[in-house]
């Protein structure tokens, strides 16, 4: 299957496929980090700057179009990039705002350049940038005398014309790249020399970049200095590929069970390369070889073997050459033997996304043992953990969602499906494409709303009024075995006939439709058979041949098959708990044994059966009893399942509750 991830939507669910093996030899797109860098400082050189290999990402488009809303020429014919730089004083006004997209790293390195001109710009943002923390670079270029009007240190930012930026030696309290590299942008624009002491060493491809441009850079220790108003001068520049990207695939092999492949030429610049070093700290095979110098930048092939992994307590010094890699290492401690600490990484939080709460969050559900901490994660993994059939939720963060489609893909019989991938093409936009090189396929999973509970709680009006609201297919799975039972005395089917049974289960045609009165029609065979069902001799034969095994896994299967475009609305008693456990809404709606002694008493009034509720009531509570405390598939609600009691509510208020639930999970526009 071929995914464009441009198309990607919100409630979009994916699922990687298992092989078996995984051999080959590949690379990964560009760095997304010196991609930036390379539309930036080309557009300041004087000449033409040539870029190839340069990561066509949503994040690196957004700089690119930037610069050229700046006025600054840049050519691309699709394999290389000619940037006509203007030189450090020939940027222009934008006409409109300055849109970064969901790019940080735009955002924050922009801010320093604009910061410094003597015209008015804004930055802007989407949905998830623009509560980023932006104050951490808005304080400094300040302190330099630039004017920056923020709401809530958030985006959009707006820059007022620069009247004298002066050069300063700032001491930072976080090691951040983007920091340092704003406050270093800005600096290039003021007399003397602008510098910046980090705690921890940062990526330093901004200082490595300008020294290939002509500025005069200094490097000592923790400290990074540039002095300013150089004559910038253009190079070709050879981007390695990413070693954020090529992480999913080390973390991949490394917990695959039969997995052998090289990633080529990967930037292994020793303030990225923390994630390898963690890696194989944690036992992971990663072989660096072919190792050289591409344009002031170290790169490698690496081979990559399935591993048996332990859990380490992370080192803090390599902390910040990790940063962006966690979320997928996360992924690789789960599948470890013993116990994963990271501690000191509190800056994971002020990512796209709080990246400790939503991988914690996402692999509890998946089964494993971890914990959040203020600034890190606990995570006690298992060489051979067998996960959770469950949804795990990226919440839009791309890496995170590439993290948690690492872990749907390990072994065979997995049910993970995976939501908030719209993302992935901020980064990674050949995400899917090099999995399918390794055979790796991409599955779009129909999203499944199941509503499971006991009878009398009006389970069966409420699927139907949901099915109708948003338009998708319905099962009823209460009557599957009753279906199966019709179809068996219909062909002759003897109870005992075990190889009959399971063919016919295989071969059962069955649909469900709501009918204009918002009842269930329910066919069989092209027939409607409702009233059928509901014999006595219907009811017998289902009791009789529900216990086959065999029969039992085809019908599985088959309520599996129901799960069709656009989506599936499930009623039963375990449609969360064991049929689809991957979906992304689970309901169950329950009410009190009297409720529904006095609806199934109504009900047979109307039919003229004279029964009296306590009998009702006695057979209601022994009933719940049995399903409750059955070893297969007991009747209780799922652990992520959301529980509606329907006691003292109408049917109209539980179908806008259920809505509601739909809505906030991206399944209803």
């Amino acid at each position: 299957m071929t995914i464009d991830v441009k198309k990607i939507a919100r409630n979009d669910l994916f699922q990687l496929s298992h092989q078996p093996t995984l051999r080959g030899r590949f690379t990964v797109p560009g760095d997304k980090s010196i991609s930036h860098r390379s539309m930036i400082f080309g557009a300041l050189a004087e000449g033409v700057t040539t870029v190839k290999g340069f990561l066509r990402s949503e994040d690196c488009l957004a700089t690119m179009n930037i610069m050229r809303q700046l006025g600054v020429v840049i050519e691309d014919d699709g394999t290389e990039i000619k940037v006509h730089g203007v030189g450090l004083h020939g940027l222009k006004a934008a006409a409109n705002d300055l849109d970064c997209g969901n790019a940080g790293t735009a955002m924050r390195l922009l801010s320093g350049l604009l910061a410094a001109q003597d015209f008015e710009s804004t930055l802007v943002g989407d949905e998830s940038l623009s509560v980023r923390p932006m104050n951490r670079v808005i304080k400094p270029l300040c302190s330099m005398g630039a004017v920056i009007e923020s709401e809530d240190g958030t985006a959009p930012l707006v820059f007022k014309a620069a009247s004298n930026i002066t050069a300063l030696d700032y001491v930072s309290p976080i090691a951040s790249a983007q920091v340092k590299s704003a406050v270093l942008l800005a600096g290039l624009f003021a007399e003397g020399v602008t510098s910046v002491v980090e705690p921890k060493k940062s990526r330093d491809h901004t200082e490595t970049m300008l020294k290939g441009f002509g500025a005069e850079v200094e490097v000592d220790g923790l400290k990074v200095s540039v002095k300013g108003l150089p004559t910038l001068k253009a190079q070709d520049i050879q981007v390695p590929a990413d070693i954020s990207s090529a992480a999913f695939f080390m973390v991949l092999g490394l917990i695959h069970p039969d997995a052998d492949f090289v990633i080529e030429n990967v930037c292994i610049n020793k303030t990225r390369d923390g994630v390898i070093h963690i890696l194989q700290a944690m036992g992971g095979d990663i072989e660096l070889s072919n190792v050289r110098d591409q344009a002031g930048e170290s790169v490698a092939d690496l081979r990559v073997k399935s591993s048996k992994l332990k859990g380490i307590d992370v080192p803090h010094d390599l902390i910040p050459s990790a940063i962006d890699e966690f979320p997928v290492v996360f992924v690789a401690a789960a599948h470890s033997e013993g116990e994963f600490k990271l501690t000191g990484a509190e800056e994971l939080k002020h990512k796209e996304s709080d990246r400790i709460e939503v991988m914690v969050a996402g692999l509890k559900k998946l089964g494993v043992d971890c914990e959040s901490l203020a600034d890190g994660a606990v995570i006690r993994g298992q060489h051979d953990i067998t996960l959770n059939n469950a949804c795990v939720d990226g919440h839009g963060d791309h890496r995170c969602a590439m993290s948690f489609l690492v872990a749907s893909s390990l072994n065979a019989g997995y049910d993970i499906s995976v939501k908030g991938c719209h993302n992935i093409a901020t980064s990674f936009p050949d995400f899917f494409d090099l999995m399918k090189g390794l055979s790796v396929d991409t599955q779009l999973v129909v999203p499944v709303i199941t509503i499971d509970g006991p009878s009398g709680v009006g389970k069966g009006t409420t699927c139907a009024l949901v099915a109708e609201a948003l338009g998708w297919h319905l099962l009823d799975s209460g009557a599957i075995y009753r279906a199966m039972a019709l179809k068996a005395i219909g062909e002759g089917i003897k109870p005992e006939d075990e190889v009959a049974l399971q063919s016919a289960a295989e071969q059962i045609d069955l649909r469900f439709e709501v009918t204009e009165n918002l009842d269930i029609a329910i066919y069989l065979d092209g027939k409607q058979v409702n009233d059928e069902l509901r014999t006595e001799a219907c009811g017998e034969m289902a009791s009789k041949i529900a216990p086959n095994p065999a029969m039992r896994t085809a019908l599985f299967d088959r309520q599996k098959d129901f799960q069709q475009a656009p989506g599936l609305v499930a009623d039963g008693r375990d449609m969360g708990t064991v049929v689809f456990q991957a979906a992304p809404l689970k309901v169950f709606l329950t009410a009190s044994a009297e409720e529904r002694a006095k609806r199934r008493h109504k009900q047979l009034q109307q039919k003229g059966v004279d029964v009296r509720i306590r009998d009702l009531l006695k057979d209601i509570e022994a009933r719940d009893l049995r399903d409750s405390s059955r070893k297969v598939a007991p009747l209780v609600p799922a652990e992520d399942a959301h529980v509606i009691d329907t006691s003292d509510l109408s049917i109209e208020e539980v179908l806008e509750l259920v809505l509601t639930l739909a809505k906030k999970y991206g399944l209803q526009s």
